[in-house]
């Protein structure tokens, strides 16, 4: 499972991101089971400021993956990861922490390098592939 943060979804539909071309290899390479969350929906859709057709883009992206749910159930998760690393730790962050946690084979899918070799998840990023 890979967990999708917002930072892809954004570099995937702008073709003037800085890792535009990492983020559609990402997207079309690996036959696998593609996941995001709300909070990163919506994060992307800030990043890009909610201008039509890169909104539109992102649909049809997120069409293609599952979007997993965090309230009620994991909420709690959410917020005591944003605590712990706060505030450095946002909360899309926090919601693709906490669901990579939950599957053994899961990885997060960004963009920031930094922030997730802090939070100790395994992740793909421009920079590489690393387990925590």
């Amino acid at each position: 499972m890979i967990v999708v943060d917002a930072g892809p979804l954004k570099a995937a539909v702008d073709r003037d991101d800085e890792f535009h071309e990492w983020a559609v290899r990402a997207f079309t390479g690996p036959r696998a089971r593609f996941v995001t969350c709300e909070a990163a929906i919506t994060e992307a859709l800030h990043l890009v400021g909610n201008h039509p057709p890169a909104v539109i883009a992102i649909r049809r992206l997120c069409e293609r993956m599952e979007v997993l749910p965090i309230a009620p159930v994991r909420l709690a998760e959410v917020f005591d990861e944003v605590s712990k690393w706060a505030p450095r730790m946002d909360f899309a962050d926090a919601c693709a922490v906490v669901l990579a946690r939950g599957n053994r084979s899961a990885f997060v899918l960004t963009v920031d390098h930094s922030d997730f070799a802090t939070y100790r998840v395994p992740f793909a990023s421009p920079a590489g592939v690393f387990v925590a």
